[in-house]
């Protein structure tokens, strides 16, 4: 896309809104979120009308603006989210404003290489956002704050600049405006509530920790890599995947890592003649590589990182359990779904169609996907990891996430995600929210 004056005059806009947040000083929480409601509905309705020289030529056509209209959508989730910490809220609506706005500016006036993940996007947009995100947030968060940020602070703003750049870089459907802000934010909140613990890191017995881990995953990741399970980025990413996953999440967490590589190789492998013969096999004879492996627990990692410095991280070992069942039951279900015949319908409306179809869930891997991620949750409560309450938290979390993905994935929707690994991802994210407020509902530890 070329800078035109139009582009640029819209871009301009999409950054100077973020002097609203200025605003949220002097505002009473449900002032904010009213007014953020209210410019959801004249972004919807009335601004497509008043000012059509902001909108591209096919938003135009139609009359409407999905990006508009989710920019303030967004920020009153921020506002939801984060409502007793608005400094947050505010450092999200920072990414929003300045780290996407610089990042298209810096993509279409500069261009430049591609990125080898995503030909759509390049290293200069990235770099913009990670920059210009972080200077943002940073002066919307202390301004909120009411004070410099300090050093620790200004680690944690960077960190999360960097994982809404990744998350915007992704080869997604997705409008921009959606999911890497409050990604942005969730991992600053996140990291914040981490800095207690930063110092015991360097402790001797962390340190020895940290080795031994390193040392049996790298043996790990090398019979893997000998036995032909993985390729030699797969390899290398799951053994820095499951470092700070033992490390950091414990020996329980690092079992359950284990179910679900040892679960979802066998499924992979169940059926393999009817699924090449479908052309539905997995790439390489199933061997994953550190796309696969990034997509499925990445979002487990965090969590156990997270679990490792936070002075209470139950809540976070329990997320990242979650996380990993849902992968575990997305990948079971999927392979055998391929391989069973069954009813195989779409959600949300259960219309039939022919097994295979991208985003359709059948009855049979329904069923196997839902028994694997009670094996893993069952796992969780052996290894004092979760309680009885927890584990049915993490199945209905699996759930949930599952049925994200399927709806995201759905063929022929117009909201569709088509890259299996940014769904991979959506939907471990999903069931890692979704663990907590589930246990929440059940009452109980973890």
């Amino acid at each position: 896309m070329r800078l035109t004056k139009s582009e640029l005059a819209r871009k301009a806009l999409h950054i100077g809104m973020a002097l609203f947040a200025l605003l949220l000083p002097s505002l009473t929480w449900g002032a904010a979120l009213a007014a953020a409601g209210f410019a959801v509905l004249f972004n919807a309705f009335l601004l497509p009308r008043v000012t059509p020289y902001f909108l591209r030529k096919e938003e135009g056509d139609r009359g409407f603006s999905v990006g508009i209209t989710l920019y303030p959508l967004v920020v009153f989730a921020l506002l939801l989210l984060f409502r007793r910490n608005l400094p947050v809220a505010a450092a999200g609506w920072g990414y929003l404003a300045f780290g996407d706005g610089f990042a298209s500016l810096a993509g279409m006036a500069i261009g430049g290489r591609r990125l080898p993940w995503n030909p759509g996007k390049t290293f200069s947009g990235f770099l913009a956002y990670v920059v210009f995100g972080f200077l943002g947030a940073s002066c919307l968060y202390g301004f909120v704050s009411s004070r410099v940020p300090s050093s620790s602070e200004l680690i944690c703003l960077f960190a999360a600049a960097l994982a809404g750049a990744v998350v915007e870089s992704l080869p997604s459907e997705l409008d921009d405006n959606a999911l890497p802000p409050l990604v942005g934010a969730a991992v600053l909140a996140c990291l914040l509530f981490t800095r207690a613990g930063w110092s015991d890191v360097l402790e001797p017995g962390a340190v020895r920790g940290a080795l031994v881990a390193l040392g049996i995953n790298a043996a790990v990741g090398g019979i893997a890599l000998a036995l032909r399970l993985v390729r030699p980025s797969g390899a290398l990413a799951g053994a820095v995947l499951g470092t700070v996953i033992l490390a950091f999440g414990g020996a329980s967490l690092y079992l359950l890592l284990w179910v679900f590589f040892g679960a979802g190789t066998l499924a992979t492998r169940f059926g393999k003649a009817r699924k090449e013969a479908m052309g539905r096999a997995e790439e390489k004879g199933g061997r994953r590589g550190a796309t696969n492996v990034l997509a499925n627990v990445s979002v487990a990692a965090f969590c156990a990182l997270v679990a490792g410095l936070a002075p209470h991280g139950d809540g976070f070992r329990l997320a990242a359990a979650a996380a990993l069942a849902t992968a575990l039951m997305d990948t079971v279900g999927t392979e055998v779904g391929q391989t069973i015949t069954s009813p195989t319908a779409l959600l949300p409306d259960l219309r039939q169609v022919p097994p295979g179809t991208d985003g359709a869930v059948s009855v049979a891997g329904t069923l196997a996907g839902l028994a694997a991620a009670a094996l893993l949750a069952a796992a969780g409560v052996m290894s004092l990891l979760l309680t009885p309450r927890g584990a049915v938290a993490v199945v209905l979390a699996a759930a949930l996430g599952t049925v994200v993905e399927s709806l995201l994935g759905r063929s022929g929707a117009p909201w569709r995600v088509s890259n299996g690994h940014v769904l991979n991802f959506i939907n471990t994210l999903a069931g890692a929210v979704a663990a907590p407020a589930f246990r929440a509902i059940l009452g109980g530890a973890a």
